[in-house]
C-alpha cells in the first residue's frame, strides 16, 4: 500500500516529537548554537564549581536536543525512503551531529586531564552528586588515555582504521554478485537476502546447487577478505598497545567494564554442552530421513505445513496476555503503547524493511514493524516491545546521564519477552503442529544465538590471537580454523565440506570486534530471567522490573546480578543449557 492509505492507528505518532517539520529545523539551529556555547568552555570546564555546573547543564541540553532531532529525522526517513525531503532531513541531522561532535571533541580529554579528586569534591554539591558513577566511568579511561597530541594522532587515523570494515561492507553490499540458478524453468538470482529462503526449498538437489554456488563465490574472494580481516584486527591490536591494554580483547570488553573471564566461561560452557547442538543435528538428520546430512539441509523447516495467520489486533491481545506475569503496570504501559502511536505496523511502498525500537530520552518509544500476519511476526512484535519497555522504564526512572543501557544488556529484555510469549503460546497451543513449531522455534533460536554465535566468538578470538602474535592469517588458515570449529560443533552428524569452511567470509560481525559473544550471553541471561519470572517469587519478578529501570546507574554486570543472574560464573549459563536440553527432548517427542 501507499502510506497515506494505511489506517492512522497502525502508524506511529511522530507529531508527539514535533507538531510540524519546521520545529525540527528550529531545534537543529538551536543545537548548533548550543554547541558554540559549549566551545566557549574550552580550557575552563573545571576552573570552578559554578562553571562546571553550568557546563554540565548546557551539555545535557545540547545532547538531548540533538538526539531528539536525529530520532525524528530517522523515523520520517524510514517511513518512506522515496521522500527526498526526509532523506535530506536525516542527512542534515547526521551532518550536524558529526560537525558538532568534532568541534566538542576537546571535552573528554580536558576532563581526564583534570585531577579526579577535584571532580569528586565538586560532586559533593547536591545538584550534581548523582553524577558520581557517571564520572567514575569516565575516569576509568584515565590510564588508557594518552597526551592530547597523541590522542589527536590516533583520532586522525580513525578513518584509516575503519577502512577494512568499510571496504568489506561495500564489497558485501554493492560489489559482490552471485550466480543464478534455475527453478521450474525460471532463472533465480542468488543474493544474500534470499539465500536462507532458497535453502528452505523442498528440492534437495536445488538446495545443494544454491549452497555450492553461494559459498564458491565467497571462496573466489577469500584471499582479499582475509586481508581486510587482518587489517581490521591489526588496527585494534595497535590501538590496544598504544593505550596500554594487555590485549585487544581486554580493550574491547573494557568499554562495558567486563572481565575477560565472561568470554572464556561462555566458550567453556558451550563446549561442555555441545551434545545439545549435536543432538539437534541428529534430529534433523532423522527427520529428513537422509544418511548424508549436509549444510544445505540445515535451514529446512522441521515442521511441515504449519501456517497460522495472526492479524495484528489478535497479536496485540496475545502479547498483552503473555506479559501478564510482569505485573499490571507493565501491561498498562504496553497497552498504552499499542494505543498511543508507538507502533508503525504495516509494510508500505518505500518503507524501510525489518524491525527496530527507537526513541530518545525526551520522546516516547517508537517501534518499526513490517507485519505480515505470521507467527514469527508476533515474536517480532513482543521482541521490539521488550526493547521499548526497557527504554521506557529506564528513561522514566533515571536522570538523563543514566537514561540508556549498555549494549551488553541490550538484547536481554527483548529476548525475555519472546520467552514469555513462547511459554504462553505453548500453554495455549491450538494444534500439535503449532506446539512442534513453537518448540522448534525456541531450540533453533538457542542454536543460532548461543551455539552459533559462540562459535563465531571462538573463531574471532583464535584469529585475533594469531594477529596479536604477529602471525599471518591467509585464507587457507582461516578456512582450516573455521572447518575445525564446525567439526567440533556438529560432530559426526554432518559433513563439514570446503564450502562451509569459507562461511567466515560472509559474516559481517567479524568486523565488529569482540561483539558477537554478547548475543549468546544476552540470550542465556534472558532464559534464566524468564524462568524467574514464570516460576519464581514476587521478589524475583520485582528484581527484573528494577533491572528494566536501572539504565546505566551501575555497571552492567551489577545491574544484571541484582536482577538475579550472575554472569561472572557458569551457573546461569548452565541453567540456560538445561532448559534448552529439555526443550529439545520435547521437540523430538513432538515431531518423531
Amino acid at each position: 500500500m501507499e502510506r497515506k492509505d494505511i489506517d492512522k492507528r497502525l502508524k506511529w505518532d511522530t507529531k508527539s516529537i514535533y507538531e510540524k517539520d519546521e520545529d525540527f529545523y528550529e531545534d537543529i539551529e538551536s543545537v548548533k548554537s548550543l554547541a558554540k556555547e559549549l566551545e566557549s568552555f574550552g580550557g575552563k570546564i573545571t576552573q570552578d564549581l559554578d562553571t562546571f555546573k553550568s557546563f554540565l547543564k548546557l551539555d545535557e541540553k545540547f545532547s538531548r536536543k540533538m538526539e531528539k532531532a536525529y530520532v525524528f529525522s530517522s523515523l520520517k526517513s524510514d517511513e518512506d525512503t522515496r521522500v527526498t525531503k526526509y532523506q535530506e532531513m536525516k542527512q542534515i541531522a547526521t551532518n550536524t551531529y558529526v560537525s558538532t561532535s568534532e568541534a566538542l571533541s576537546f571535552i573528554r580529554p580536558e576532563l581526564l586531564a583534570t585531577d579526579y579528586d577535584l571532580i569528586k569534591e565538586y560532586l559533593k554539591d547536591p545538584e550534581i552528586k548523582n553524577l558520581d558513577h557517571y564520572f567514575e566511568d569516565i575516569y576509568r579511561y584515565k590510564d588508557h588515555t594518552l597526551d592530547p597530541k597523541s590522542e589527536q594522532i590516533i583520532a586522525s587515523f580513525g578513518k584509516t582504521a575503519q577502512n577494512p570494515r568499510s571496504t568489506y561492507m561495500i564489497f558485501e553490499n554493492a560489489d559482490l554478485s552471485f550466480p543464478s540458478v534455475k527453478k521450474d524453468g525460471e532463472d533465480i538470482q542468488i543474493t544474500g537476502a534470499n539465500f536462507v529462503n532458497l535453502q528452505q526449498d523442498k528440492d534437495r538437489d536445488f538446495r545443494c546447487e544454491v549452497y555450492e554456488k553461494y559459498y564458491e563465490t565467497y571462496r573466489q574472494f577469500a584471499n582479499t577478505l582475509a586481508s581486510t580481516l587482518d587489517g581490521d584486527y591489526s588496527a585494534h591490536n595497535t590501538e590496544a598497545k598504544l593505550r596500554k591494554f594487555d590485549s585487544a580483547r581486554q580493550m574491547s570488553l573494557f568499554a562495558n567494564n567486563l572481565p575477560e573471564e565472561i568470554y572464556d566461561n561462555l566458550l567453556e560452557v558451550v563446549h561442555e554442552n555441545v551434545d545439545i547442538h549435536r543432538d539437534y543435528t541428529s534430529l534433523r538428520k532423522e527427520f529428513l530421513g537422509v544418511d548424508d546430512l549436509g549444510f544445505h539441509d540445515i535451514y529446512v523447516p522441521l515442521v511441515k505445513d504449519y501456517d497460522r495467520k495472526i492479524e495484528f489486533d489478535e497479536a496485540k491481545e496475545i502479547v498483552l496476555e503473555a506479559i501478564k506475569p510482569l505485573g499490571e503496570d507493565y501491561v498498562r504501559v504496553a497497552r498504552e503503547g499499542f494505543e498511543n502511536g508507538w507502533f508503525d505496523v504495516c509494510p508500505n511502498k518505500g518503507k524501510r524493511g525489518g524491525a527496530y525500537s527507537s526513541g530518545s530520552y525526551d520522546t516516547q518509544p517508537f517501534i518499526l514493524l513490517n507485519y505480515t500476519d505470521t507467527i514469527d511476526d508476533v515474536f517480532t512484535v513482543i521482541h521490539e516491545l521488550g526493547h521499548s519497555m526497557h527504554s521506557y522504564y529506564t528513561r522514566n526512572t533515571q536522570d538523563y546521564h543514566y537514561g540508556s543501557y549498555s549494549i551488553f544488556l541490550a538484547e536481554i529484555a527483548s529476548t525475555t519477552n519472546e520467552l514469555l510469549l513462547l511459554d504462553y503460546m505453548l500453554k495455549n497451543s491450538k494444534s500439535e503442529e503449532e506446539t512442534a513449531y513453537l518448540l522448534n522455534y525456541f531450540v533453533n533460536q538457542f542454536k543460532s544465538t548461543v551455539f552459533r554465535q559462540a562459535m563465531f566468538a571462538e573463531f574471532e578470538h583464535k584469529v585475533n590471537k594469531l594477529v596479536e602474535n604477529g602471525e599471518p592469517i591467509p585464507a587457507e588458515r582461516l578456512h582450516q580454523i573455521y572447518k575445525e570449529l564446525n567439526e567440533d560443533l556438529f560432530g559426526e552428524g554432518i559433513e563439514v565440506d570446503e564450502y562451509i569452511s569459507a562461511e567466515w567470509a560472509r559474516i559481517p560481525h567479524f568486523y565488529m570486534f569482540y561483539y558477537v559473544f554478547q548475543y549468546a550471553t544476552g540470550f542465556m541471561s534472558a532464559v534464566a530471567l524468564s524462568q524467574n519470572i514464570l516460576n519464581g517469587t514476587d521478589d524475583q519478578r520485582e528484581a527484573y522490573l528494577n533491572f528494566l529501570k536501572a539504565g546505566e546507574s551501575e555497571y552492567p554486570l551489577e545491574v544484571l546480578k541484582k536482577a538475579g543472574v550472575d554472569m561472572t560464573n557458569k551457573i546461569a549459563m548452565q541453567k540456560a543449557m538445561d532448559v534448552a536440553r529439555d526443550a529439545l527432548k520435547d521437540l523430538r517427542e513432538a515431531i518423531i
